[in-house]
């Protein structure tokens, strides 16, 4: 309860709150020896690092959401996920949201230019950085990393990292199926089991499809299916028990999407006027063999090598228009990327068991990593009557060595460093007959020191570095000859980044379960920033995009999050963020001058309160409210958002193996915007330049049946 106190007074004042910051801190401290106990309440363990220890025992910033936090808000995708987590924000500008911000930082887009992503994405221990997630369904739970995770997931962690778990195999029969019907002529089916094959061997499988008309309605083709969503998810696991000291696990997934993309309106709401909407379609394959051995004596054995192949068709109607709306005036425009990936990675690890240990109080981690990836592109655009095309292909190649040593100092107080050497070189061709090698060897690292007052308290101050890699800007290239686009020769290149985060944090329970808080309070320092810019001479309907490194930047804040048992039939859950960002020195192409301002995609607050009601023994009511402040949506203009607030709704009935639910997500039926753009691109007006948005869900609302055997 102690935590209540200052959240209420910050809700009120998110441009000063930076100030209540030790206020909160404090409060946590207090709440969280509030109770000494000699067993921890908190039972969630984290899957992601190299040891499996509960959430409130690692140092570090770390949410994990469990299967029945993601049905709180009826969630059917990440989307309706991120909105719960404090100093996590995301962008779409496609059929979904697709890129994730951890406290400010994050890319919000893909075109031409390859990008390394700053949060990047597992599954199953896959990489899909880049690519997104397509369900949530029957997950086993979602593990959120904010801040530099360098040593543990190298180049794709700068900022931080989504970790998402599959149903793991169970020697006893565990299954579940359910269904879905929404309004926007929305359904969707989903089903999982997980059985023993033999005494040795065990499987789950999950599969998910999802259905919907999409929230847009297209006035000129008569249409309100163009944004649709059609995807079809399946994931499977094989588990191969050799023996107490080994297991096989073989992991297989499918990805199927068939999406519609007309998203933006020159009216600036849910109608457009496309006369050619586009596509957003993903077709992937994944596989994976994992081993982990303890059979060595002092160290267990763990290695996984798998293989992802995925190709996508992402286009757009340019003009967001119809041949004849202004003649004279108009332009039809049609834009098209076309990209496939494959990729490999091996991932080869040893950690010490109790007879391992260096002396007798100090646990290590050695491993080696290394993966391949090919990148192609052919880019499709019409402009007029005028076809275009470019491609390109990028071939990268990683290999790391990383290392992590804990060293108990005391009974309560354990020092953990880690560190990691990554190197990677590209090779980049296109078809302007452009060639550009690059290598760099980056590094990162974590200094932590934890203090346990008890089993049911711990205090950590942190240190970590992450990096990211640089890359070349294709689309720069390509375009640096026609009118009004020669400076983009200077653009050819951009730097890898590097970022330090400096952390303190307190995690914490009350004897009896009552209270289980996590605050951290953190300062982060960003050397070569990265940023989006874009050359869009005029504010007109022509312009090209680059990447740019932007000096200096810094993001500082705080971010908590607290369960507290109110009553025995009533738990509240309190998600707070506080973030503060600025851009170093950085005037843009068009000569803005963004030094100082707030980075992109960088909300200043964000929240989320929420609260399981227990009726009865079969009824529960769960609300929640989550909400954000406005951000700028670009670093290279000043358009921004509105802040935003979201209710969802769900009232659940349980009948022995039956659950039914009614539920809302947006209840008031709020405008959330996912992407936004400044620039002139309506003739009606003469390109007169405005700020553009893409909106996420209106109201939604439905039922759903599920039955669990």
């Amino acid at each position: 309860m102690v935590l209540l106190t200052p959240f209420a007074r910050m809700i009120p004042l998110p441009e000063t709150t930076m100030r209540c910051r030790y206020s909160v801190v404090a409060a946590c401290i207090l709440a969280s020896f509030g109770g000494v106990a000699e067993e921890s309440i908190e039972r969630l363990e984290v899957q992601g690092d190299f040891r499996r220890l509960s959430v409130q025992n690692i140092a570090g910033s770390i949410a994990v959401l469990s299967t029945d936090d993601m049905q709180r808000s009826s969630a059917q995708h990440l989307d309706d996920v991120l909105n719960q987590l404090a100093n996590v924000n995301f962008a779409a500008g496609a059929s979904r949201g697709r890129f994730v911000q951890m406290r400010g930082i994050g890319e919000r887009s893909e075109f031409i230019d390859v990008i390394n992503p700053s949060v990047g994405v597992l599954i199953d221990g896959i990489d899909y950085s880049g690519l997104g997630i397509s369900s949530i369904a029957h997950a086993e739970q979602l593990e959120v990393f904010r801040g530099p995770e360098a040593t543990r997931f190298g180049t794709n962690a700068m900022a931080g990292m989504l970790n998402l778990t599959s149903k793991q195999p169970d020697f006893r029969r565990d299954g579940a199926v359910s269904a879905t019907l929404a309004n926007y002529n929305s359904w969707q089916l989903s089903g999982m089991v997980s059985d023993a094959i033999s005494e040795q061997l065990a499987f789950s499988l999950t599969l998910d499809k999802q259905v919907s008309d999409g929230f847009i309605e297209n006035t000129y083709l008569n249409r309100k299916d163009t944004n649709d969503i059609d995807e079809l998810t399946a994931r499977g696991r094989l588990l191969y028990r050799h023996s107490d000291q080994l297991q096989w696990q073989l992991i297989a997934h499918v990805i199927e999407q068939n999406n519609g993309y007309d998203a933006f309106s020159l009216d600036r709401n849910r109608t457009t006027l496309s006369d050619e909407p586009g596509k957003d379609k993903l077709s992937s394959k994944a596989l994976a063999l994992r081993s982990d051995y303890n059979g060595l004596g002092g160290v267990d054995l763990m290695w996984q090598l798998s293989w992802l192949s995925a190709d996508s068709d992402y286009s757009f109607d340019e003009d967001w228009s119809f041949v004849g709306i202004r003649p004279g005036w108009e332009y039809s425009y049609f834009d098209r990327y076309l990209r496939s990936r494959e990729q490999w990675t091996l991932d080869y690890r040893l950690v010490s068991d109790d007879e391992g240990r260096i002396g007798e109080h100090t646990d290590w981690v050695l491993g080696f990593y290394a993966s391949g990836r090919e990148l192609d592109l052919q880019r499709l655009r019409r402009a007029g009557s005028e076809f275009r095309q470019f491609d390109s292909s990028l071939y990268r190649d990683n290999l790391a060595l990383y290392g992590e040593t804990s060293t108990a100092l005391s009974e309560q107080v354990t020092l953990i460093v880690g560190g990691r050497v990554e190197r990677y070189k590209d090779e980049y061709t296109d078809s302007g007959e452009l060639g550009i090698k690059q290598q760099h060897t980056m590094w990162g690292g974590k200094l932590s020191l934890n203090f346990q007052a008890s089993e049911q308290a711990m205090i950590y101050t942190l240190l970590s570095r992450g990096y990211k890699v640089g890359g070349v800007n294709g689309e720069a290239l390509s375009r640096a000859g026609d009118d009004g686009f020669a400076s983009l020769l200077q653009q050819a290149t951009f730097e890898p980044e590097t970022l330090v985060n400096a952390e303190f944090g307190v995690k914490g329970a009350a004897i009896d379960g009552s209270l289980v808080t996590r605050v951290a309070a953190f300062h982060m320092w960003r050397d070569a920033m990265q940023v989006k810019g874009w050359l869009n001479p005029d504010l007109g309907p022509e312009f090209a995009g680059f990447i740019d490194n932007a000096g200096r930047g810094r993001n500082y804040g705080i971010e908590m999050e607290n369960r507290i048992v109110l009553h025995p039939s009533f738990t509240l859950h309190v998600n707070a963020g506080l973030l503060k960002s600025k851009l170093g020195p950085y005037v843009t192409q068009s000569g803005l001058d963004m030094t100082g301002r707030d980075q992109a995609h960088a909300p200043r607050f964000t929240y989320q309160l929420a609260g399981d009601w227990f009726l009865t023994e079969q009824l529960t009511l769960q609300a929640s409210v989550q909400g954000k402040s406005g951000f700028y949506y670009s670093d290279g203009h000043n358009a921004r958002s509105t802040s935003s607030e979201l209710v969802n709704l769900r009232l659940t009935y349980q009948l022995e193996q039956w659950q039914f639910a009614l539920w809302s997500r947006n209840a008031l039926d709020k405008d959330q915007a996912v992407r936004g753009f400044y620039f002139g691109n309506d003739p009606r007006d003469e390109y007169a330049p405005h700020t553009y948005e893409q909106w996420g869900e209106p109201r939604r609302f439905g039922v759903t049946a599920s039955y669990q055997f």
